[in-house]
């Protein structure tokens, strides 16, 4: 699937993907995760009304934020915002959170975490940037969530 400009592949170990994300003046200030978190049981029952707003994928909305506040927490960071939106026909759960400027010259930086289920399976799209390239990645990856079809998706 195309990536979107500046942005290039690095690595993919243990099922994720990882992307790096320069701006056009070629300094690297982004970088970008995708993971598979969870595949959603095929015999589950189907939550309904209320309770399906608060799940993706079989999973909750509250466990999700969770795994990212747990993440922050060991990161020196906090959660700043979450948020539930449609991209391109996939329902997205986001959360925004932040790390600050450390001591020895390393940047604040901004984190924004995206979740979506895509054919049974719960994807991750974690993105981190120092501030100057924030709303750019933030395009980025809406654009990407937006015309995300994973193989396994587009073959059946």
């Amino acid at each position: 699937m195309p990536l979107p400009n500046g942005w290039s592949a690095a690595a993919t170990t243990k099922g994720a993907s990882s992307f790096r994300i320069a701006p056009p003046n070629g300094v690297a200030e982004g970088q970008a995760t995708l993971a598979v978190v969870a595949v959603a049981p095929a015999n589950a029952e189907q939550p309904i009304g209320r309770e399906q707003r608060r799940m993706l994928g079989g999973l909750s909305l509250t466990d999700l934020r969770r795994s990212v506040i747990d993440r922050m927490i060991s990161a020196g960071g906090w959660v700043v915002n979450d948020r539930q939106r449609e991209m391109g026909g996939h329902r997205v759960f986001e959360v925004i959170a932040q790390t600050p400027a450390t001591s020895d010259g390393k940047p604040e930086q901004l984190w924004n975490f995206y979740f979506t289920e895509v054919n049974g399976r719960v994807y991750s799209l974690t993105t981190r940037t120092t501030g100057g390239l924030t709303e750019k990645l933030a395009g980025d990856a809406e654009k990407f969530l937006s015309d995300f079809r994973p193989t396994e998706a587009r073959n059946k």
